[in-house]
């Protein structure tokens, strides 16, 4: 079954200007219905979900992988990077 790696960039706004805070690194099966997801989260400010602690949230980048196992490694590889390495790494992949 196909795999998605993603990742999302989080933001706070601060007087009507949206301030990156981060990225959202997840692994799904079902891409679009993930993403739903989190955008209701943070519509609904769902704050016991992480992205619901946000009040913008964007998809920036995924792939698509062969299998969960592949999925997951990339997403705990993903995860420590530092934000300009994850750049790095969306731009190249």
């Amino acid at each position: 079954m196909v795999h998605f790696v993603y990742a999302l960039a989080c933001y706070k706004e601060n007087y009507g200007e949206r301030i990156f805070r981060c990225y959202y690194i997840g692994e799904t099966n079902d891409l679009q219905r993930r993403l739903q997801q989190h955008y209701e989260n943070v519509r609904n400010h769902i704050t016991d979900k992480y992205t619901g602690r946000f009040d913008w949230v964007e998809k920036v980048w995924h792939k698509q992988v062969p299998s969960r196992e592949d999925g997951k490694r990339l997403e705990r590889y993903l995860k420590p990077l530092s934000p300009n390495e994850k750049e790095d790494y969306f731009e190249t992949h």
